[in-house]
C-alpha cells in the first residue's frame, strides 16, 4: 500500500476502529484502565516535580524583599570611569532602572560593598562587608547592654560577617513595590512602614523585634546616637595586621580569613517609627533583618565615604509576574538574560556603568541542590503505585487480547494477513490508549495542586501560592511513550504472537505459559524480609537488628521494601489463587457448599485468576502502605511540634516571674479575653548516694498534666493519665544512660529485651528499685574585714552584671550549634548549655551562674576570667579539651567531665590531673566589686529524698530532648520536699508554656510575633509555627503527606476498578463453562452461588494477604523513612525524638476493603447474569 493511500485511509480506519472499540468496549475497559492509570500516576509524578519546584522556588522569593543587588561593573576608584559619588546621579539610574519593563522599584540603598562578579562561590562573596551596628546611645539606659553581634549569622550560609547589619534606604522605598514588601513584615500595633515624607521629618529608624525587646524599646523613642562602621581597607590574615597609621578607624579579625579596618559614622536624634517581624535567614547575599533607617539622616560627606568604599547599590524588585515560575530553569535563564542586558548598557548619559548580581537567581542554586535531594525522595516514594499502574496495565492488555486470540485465528481463516490482522489490533489498541492517557493526563494535572496543598494524609488546605504544574512538550511526550507507547509495544508483541499460532492452536481455549522464576521471587521477598525484621528490632530496643554493617543496613532499608513488595505480591499470590481449594478446607463439611463443591475443587488454575490474585495483591498492600504510613507521618509531625513547644505557646522571660504574671503579660498582649493556662518544667541536680554520679533532674508539676501535650511515648508505660499519677508517689523516672549509671532496669546494660522496654513498674515488682538522692542546696556569704556592712550575693553579682554587654540569662540552648560564637563578657545565668557545641567559643569575662554544661563540646573555647559559680554539677560529660581558663573565678567541679585534656588552668598551669581549681582572687573586671576585703563563702547543705524508680523516659513535652537520656524526672511533692515550702511557694522561672483555648493557626503565629516583640519578653515559640517547619524541614519531607494520599486514593480506586473490570473479563473467558453446567441442569441461582463462593474466595484470600503484605511493608519503609531522615540531617534538617511508631488506621482499610468487596459482587452478579442470559447453542458453539 503506498504512503499517500495511507494517509488517505487514515481517517477511515481511524473511524472504524474507533467504532470498533466501541463495540468492544467490554474487552476495552481492561487497556483503557491501564493505560488511564498510568498516565494518572506517571503524569502526577512529573507534574508533582513541577509543582514542587514552583512551591519552594515562590516560597523562597518571600525570605529577601530584595530581588537584585545592581552595583558598580567595579570599585570605584579614583581616574577611573563607570561610577559617580553623586547620590541624586545614582537615583537617576534608578529612574532609567525603572523603565525596563522587567523592574518594578529601584532604590539607592548604602549597605554591603559590591562583589562586582561571579557568584556564591567565589572570593569577592564572602569577602564584601555590609555596614555593620555598633551603638545606640538613649535616655533608656538598655541601650547600652544591647549587643549587635548576630552568631546565627554563621547557620545562614558563608562567613561574611557576624554583626547586625543596617540599611540606609532611598525615599523610593517608602512608597511603591519596596514599601509593601518590607511593610509587611511589622508586627500588628508596633508602629508602621511609614511614607518618605514621614520616614524624613522624624528620621525614622525601624527595628527588628529582637533588637527591640533587648533593649525594651518601643516605637516614638528617641535615639540620641547610633553608630555603624564601613569598611575602608582589607588584608588577608596571613599577611599580618595593619600598622597604626595605616587603619583610622578599629581593626576586625573576621572569620572568613580577613582582617578589616572599619571606621564608624555617628547618626544623631532617630525616631524609633517600626518595630518589624524578622525573616527567616534564607539568601546570605544582603545582611539579613539588619536596622533600616532613611538614607537622608547623613550628610553629604558622609555619602560620599560610603560610595567611595564602595558601600552603595541600587535594591531592585521585579515584576514577578513576568518571571517564569513554571521551572527554576525557565527562571534562571529569564534572569541570566535581564543581567546580561543591564551589564551591557550603559546609564547617566555613559557615565555609569553597572552589575547586576540576581539575589533570586542565587536562590535557585540553593534549591535545586536541596529541591534534587527531596524529589528523589519524593519519587522513590512513588515507586510502588508506578509499578502498580504498570501492572495494571500489562495484565489489562493481556486480559483484553487474550479475548481477541480466537478471533485473529478464524479472521486467519477467513483468509486475512497476518500484517492486516496486526495492523487491525493495533489501531483499536491505539484509539483507546489514546482516549485513557489524555483522561489520565487532565485529571492528573488537576489533582497535582491538591497534593501539594496536602497539610497531613488525607488532609488538604488551600495555600497563598497558586501553582500551575503543566508540563513541558518534552516531558508529556514522555508520559504518552510510558503508556500508550508501552500499550502498543506490548499489544504488537502480543497481537504477532497470536498471529503466529497455529490456528487449531488459536481456536482453543487453552494456551501454555512460560513457567515464573521462583527463585528470584524467593530471593526478592527474603532480601526484603530481612530488612523488614531488622527495623521491627530496631523499633522494639535492639541497637543493631540483626545487620550490624551501616552501609548494607542503610542499601537493604532503602531497596528492600520495595524487594518485599514485589517478592512478596509474586508469592503470595499462588496463596490467594488458591482460595477455592483454602475455602473448601475452611467450609467443605458445611451444608452451604454441598451443590458448589464441585466448582471449587476445579478452580483457581487458570492464569487469569492467578493475575487477578496479584492486582488484589499489589492494590491492597499500597493502600495499607500509604494508609498507614500517612497517618503515621502525620501523626508524627504534630507530636514533633508538641515536643518542641509543649502546648500552643512557650515563652521565655527576660526576668524570671510567676504563673500570675506570664499569664498577666500575654494577656495584655493579645488585648482581650482569652482563656490561658501555664505551666513550668522546673529543674534541678541530684546526686546519687550511692556512686556520687550526679544528674540533672526535671520536675513535673500537676498542672503538667493539664497544659502539655502528652504522648504516650514520652514517659514510661502505655498510659500518660497513669504514669503521671505515679510520679505524685514519690518516685522518678531515669533516661536510659541515666538508668545504665545507676544500674537500673531498662537500661539494656545487660543485654537483651529483658532488662529494656516502655514499662511503668508497679510498687513490688523486683525492678523497681528505690534510691537516695540528694540535692546540694548552694548559698553564698558575703563578708567585710574591719568595718562597714558587707554586701550582699546580690549586689555583689548585680554589679557585675551590669558591667555584662548582653543578658542571656535563663535561655534553653541546649544542643544548639553555637561552635566560635562570641560570648565574651555576657550574662548566662542559668542558661541551659547542656548538649551544645561551643567549640572555639568564647566565654571569656562571662558570668556562670548556674550554668548548666553537661554534656557541651567546649573543645578550645576560652573561658579566661569568667565567673563560674556552679548550683549543682554543670560540667558532668562535658568536653574540656584544650580549654583555655585562666584567671576563671568562683566555684566549680570538673571532676565528671569527660575530656579535660590540654586544659589551661585557672592558675596558667597545663592540668596534669583529673580537675583544675577556682582562683581566689577574682578577675580584674571584678576586682574592683569583689575588693580583698570582701571574702565570698559558699555553704553547701544536703537534702536527701528516697524515691522509687518507675521506668525509663525519652522526653518531656516542651523541654529539649538533649540530654535527657542522662536525666531523671520527679514529681511536684518530691521536689516540694526537697527544696521547701518556702521556695516552692516563691518560685519563678524565665520560662513558661502555656495553654490557650480558641486560638490557632494564623492567629496563634500574630499572638506569638506580638508577644515576641514585648520587651519582657526575650523569645517564644508557637504550635502552629513549629508545626510548619517540621511539616518542610523535618519527618516527613515537603509534599509526602500529598504524595501518600495520592497513592491511597490511586491504589483504593485500582482495587476497586481491575476487580470490575478483570473479574468481567475472566468471567467473560468463562461463558462456556457456565454454559455447559446450565445445560447439564444447573439452576441460574446454583451457577451463581458458584461463582460467587469461587470468586470470593480467591478475591476475599488475596485481600487478607494484600492487606498483610501492607503491613510488612510499612514496617520496611520506617527503614527507609530512617535512612533519608539521616542524609536530610547531612543537610540541615533536625532530627525528631519521636519514635515512628506505626498507626494502623483499621477503619479505612475496612472501607477500602469493603468497597473492593461491593465491587467484586456486583461484577460478578452482573457478569454472571449477562452469560446466563447469552443463547446456549451460541456459546457452546464458540460464536
Amino acid at each position: 500500500m503506498s504512503f499517500k493511500r495511507r494517509i488517505r485511509d487514515f481517517p477511515d480506519n481511524m473511524r472504524l476502529a474507533a467504532i470498533s472499540s466501541w463495540r468492544g468496549r467490554e474487552r476495552g475497559l481492561a487497556v483503557f484502565a491501564g493505560v488511564f492509570l498510568a498516565s494518572l500516576v506517571i503524569t502526577t509524578v512529573l507534574s508533582y516535580g513541577v509543582g514542587l519546584s514552583q512551591i519552594f522556588f515562590q516560597e523562597s522569593l518571600e525570605q529577601e524583599p530584595f530581588d537584585a543587588k545592581i552595583e558598580f561593573s567595579s570599585a570605584p576608584a579614583y581616574n577611573t570611569t563607570g561610577w559617580s559619588n553623586d547620590t541624586s546621579v545614582m537615583t537617576g539610574v534608578c529612574d532609567e532602572l525603572m523603565q525596563w519593563e522587567e523592574i518594578m522599584d529601584c532604590t539607592v540603598v548604602f549597605g554591603r560593598q559590591g562583589i562586582h562578579g561571579g557568584g556564591f562561590f567565589n572570593e569577592d562573596f564572602v569577602v564584601a562587608q555590609p555596614l555593620v551596628m555598633d551603638s545606640i546611645s538613649a535616655v533608656n539606659p538598655l541601650w547600652s547592654n544591647v549587643s549587635f553581634n548576630y552568631p546565627e549569622l554563621a547557620d545562614g550560609g558563608p562567613p561574611i560577617s557576624n554583626m547586625r547589619g543596617i540599611r540606609l534606604l532611598g525615599p523610593q522605598a517608602f512608597d511603591g513595590e519596596i514599601s509593601e514588601r518590607l511593610g509587611g513584615q511589622i508586627i500588628s500595633g508596633m508602629g508602621e512602614w511609614p511614607t518618605p515624607e514621614v520616614m524624613e521629618e522624624k528620621r525614622g529608624v525601624i527595628l527588628p523585634s529582637n533588637v527591640a525587646s533587648e533593649a525594651k524599646a518601643e516605637v516614638g523613642d528617641n535615639l540620641s546616637e547610633l553608630t555603624f562602621k564601613y569598611t575602608v581597607d582589607k588584608k588577608l590574615a596571613v599577611e599580618g595586621g595593619f600598622e597604626d597609621d595605616e587603619c583610622a578607624g578599629d581593626v576586625n579579625f573576621a572569620d572568613n580569613g580577613f582582617i578589616y579596618c572599619k571606621v564608624p559614622i555617628t547618626l544623631q536624634n532617630l525616631t524609633i517609627v517600626g518595630i518589624y517581624e524578622p525573616w527567616d535567614l534564607g539568601n546570605p547575599t544582603l545582611a539579613p533583618n539588619p536596622i533600616f533607617t532613611i538614607h537622608t539622616v547623613m550628610d553629604d560627606a558622609d555619602k560620599v565615604k560610603l560610595i567611595d568604599a564602595d558601600h552603595i547599590y541600587l535594591g531592585v524588585t521585579l515584576d514577578r509576574t513576568q518571571m517564569p515560575t513554571s521551572s527554576t530553569a525557565e527562571a534562571e535563564e529569564w534572569l541570566q538574560d535581564l543581567g546580561v542586558r543591564i551589564g551591557d548598557s550603559t546609564f547617566a548619559n555613559g557615565e555609569i556603568e553597572l552589575y547586576y548580581f540576581d539575589i533570586v537567581g542565587g536562590t535557585i542554586l540553593f534549591l535545586n541542590i536541596f529541591l534534587g535531594l527531596i524529589q528523589t525522595f519524593d519519587y522513590i516514594i512513588m515507586i510502588p503505585i508506578v509499578v502498580l499502574s504498570l501492572s495494571v496495565l500489562i495484565y489489562g492488555l493481556i486480559l483484553s487480547l487474550e479475548q481477541r486470540r480466537r478471533e485473529i485465528s478464524i479472521h486467519r481463516v477467513i483468509g486475512a494477513d497476518s500484517k492486516g490482522l496486526q495492523g487491525m489490533v493495533l489501531l483499536e489498541l491505539s484509539v483507546m490508549a489514546l482516549v485513557a492517557w489524555l483522561v489520565g493526563y487532565l485529571l492528573a494535572l488537576a489533582a497535582v495542586p491538591f497534593v501539594l496543598s496536602s497539610v497531613g494524609f488525607m488532609a488538604f488546605k488551600s495555600g497563598d501560592i497558586s501553582v500551575d504544574p503543566a508540563l513541558g512538550l518534552v516531558s508529556t511526550m514522555a508520559t504518552a511513550i510510558a503508556t500508550v507507547g508501552l500499550a502498543l509495544l506490548f499489544g504488537r508483541s502480543r497481537a504477532r504472537d497470536f498471529i503466529e499460532l497455529e490456528i487449531e492452536e488459536g481456536v482453543r481455549k487453552v494456551i501454555e505459559v512460560n513457567k515464573p522464576k521462583r527463585w528470584l521471587h524467593w530471593s526478592l521477598f527474603l532480601i526484603g524480609l530481612l530488612g523488614m525484621i531488622d527495623t521491627w528490632l530496631e523499633m522494639n530496643g535492639s541497637e543493631d537488628g540483626i545487620i550490624s554493617n551501616f552501609f548494607i543496613e542503610g542499601l537493604i532499608n532503602i531497596f528492600g521494601p520495595f524487594m518485599l513488595w514485589i517478592g512478596g505480591a509474586l508469592l503470595l499470590a499462588r496463596i490467594g489463587a488458591s482460595g477455592p481449594q483454602i475455602m473448601q478446607l475452611i467450609f467443605g463439611r458445611t451444608a452451604l457448599l454441598k451443590d458448589v463443591k464441585r466448582g471449587l475443587q476445579g478452580s483457581g488454575s487458570t492464569e487469569s485468576v492467578n493475575r487477578l490474585a496479584i492486582i488484589m495483591l499489589l492494590t491492597l498492600s499500597i493502600v495499607t502502605l500509604a494508609a498507614v504510613q500517612g497517618y503515621t507521618g502525620t501523626l508524627v509531625d504534630e507530636r514533633t511540634a508538641s515536643a518542641t513547644v509543649g502546648s500552643d505557646l512557650q515563652v521565655t522571660f527576660e526576668e524570671p516571674v510567676n504563673s500570675s504574671t506570664a499569664l498577666s503579660i500575654v494577656e495584655q498582649v493579645y488585648g482581650s479575653d482569652v482563656s490561658l493556662v501555664a505551666t513550668n518544667i522546673p529543674s534541678l541536680t541530684l546526686r546519687s548516694a550511692d556512686n556520687g554520679d550526679t544528674y540533672q533532674s526535671w520536675v513535673l508539676l500537676d498542672s503538667n498534666k493539664d497544659v502539655l501535650d502528652w504522648p504516650e511515648q514520652s514517659i514510661p508505660g502505655d498510659s500518660v493519665d497513669t504514669a503521671l499519677a505515679s510520679y505524685q508517689d514519690l518516685t522518678f523516672s531515669a533516661g536510659e544512660d541515666a538508668a545504665y549509671s545507676l544500674k537500673l532496669w531498662g537500661s539494656g546494660r545487660r543485654g537483651g529485651s529483658s532488662d529494656a522496654g516502655d514499662e511503668l513498674l508497679a510498687v513490688g515488682d523486683e525492678r523497681s528499685e528505690s534510691l537516695t538522692l540528694i540535692w546540694d542546696e548552694i548559698s553564698f556569704e558575703s563578708g567585710q574585714d574591719g568595718d562597714g556592712a558587707a554586701p550582699s550575693l546580690a549586689e555583689l553579682f548585680a554589679g557585675y552584671v551590669s558591667l555584662t554587654k548582653t543578658n542571656m540569662s535563663g535561655l534553653d540552648l541546649s544542643g544548639q550549634n553555637l561552635s566560635n560564637r562570641d560570648f565574651g563578657l555576657m550574662d548566662l545565668t542559668m542558661t541551659n548549655l547542656s548538649g551544645a557545641n561551643l567549640s572555639g567559643a568564647n566565654l571569656s569575662e562571662a558570668l556562670l551562674l548556674g550554668t548548666t554544661f553537661n554534656g557541651a563540646n567546649l573543645t578550645g573555647a576560652n573561658l579566661d576570667n569568667a565567673i563560674i559559680i556552679e548550683q549543682g554539677t554543670s560540667f558532668n560529660g562535658t568536653d574540656l579539651s584544650n580549654v583555655s581558663m585562666v584567671g576563671a573565678y568562683g566555684f566549680f567541679d570538673l571532676s565528671d567531665v569527660s575530656s579535660i585534656e590540654g586544659v589551661i588552668c585557672p592558675n596558667g598551669q597545663s592540668s596534669s590531673v583529673s580537675t583544675c581549681a577556682s582562683l581566689d582572687t577574682p578577675p580584674p573586671l571584678a576586682l574592683p566589686l569583689l575588693s580583698a576585703q570582701v571574702s565570698l563563702k559558699i555553704n553547701s547543705v544536703e537534702h536527701r529524698i528516697e524515691l522509687r524508680y518507675i521506668g525509663t523516659h525519652e522526653f518531656i513535652p516542651g523541654v529539649s530532648s538533649v540530654g535527657m537520656s542522662n536525666a531523671l524526672i520527679i514529681g511536684e511533692d518530691s521536689w516540694r520536699q526537697l527544696i521547701g515550702e518556702d521556695n516552692y511557694v516563691n518560685y519563678t522561672s524565665n520560662n513558661w508554656i502555656l495553654k490557650i483555648d480558641s486560638i490557632e493557626g494564623e492567629e496563634l503565629k500574630a499572638l506569638r510575633a506580638n508577644v515576641e516583640a514585648d520587651w519582657r519578653v526575650s523569645s517564644a515559640m508557637d504550635w502552629s509555627t513549629e508545626h510548619e517547619k517540621v511539616e518542610r524541614d523535618s519527618g516527613l519531607i515537603f509534599g509526602t503527606p500529598g504524595l501518600l494520599s495520592l497513592q491511597f486514593v490511586v491504589a483504593s480506586l485500582a482495587a476497586i476498578a481491575s476487580s470490575f473490570v478483570f473479574l468481567s473479563l475472566v468471567l467473560n473467558q468463562r461463558k462456556k463453562e457456565l454454559a455447559i453446567l446450565q445445560a447439564i441442569g444447573a439452576s441460574p441461582n446454583q451457577i451463581i452461588r458458584l461463582v460467587l463462593f469461587e470468586i470470593l474466595s480467591i478475591v476475599i484470600v488475596s485481600m487478607a494477604l494484600g492487606v498483610l503484605l501492607g503491613m510488612g511493608l510499612a514496617l520496611a519503609f520506617n527503614g527507609f523513612f530512617g535512612v533519608f531522615g539521616f542524609i536530610f540531617q547531612i543537610f540541615g534538617s533536625t532530627a525528631t525524638p519521636i519514635d515512628r511508631d506505626l498507626v494502623w488506621p483499621w477503619f479505612e482499610l475496612g472501607i477500602v476493603s469493603l468497597s473492593v468487596f461491593i465491587a467484586v459482587v456486583m461484577a460478578l452478579l452482573f457478569t454472571t447474569r449477562k452469560a446466563l442470559r447469552s443463547d446456549l447453542a451460541s456459546v457452546l458453539k464458540g460464536e
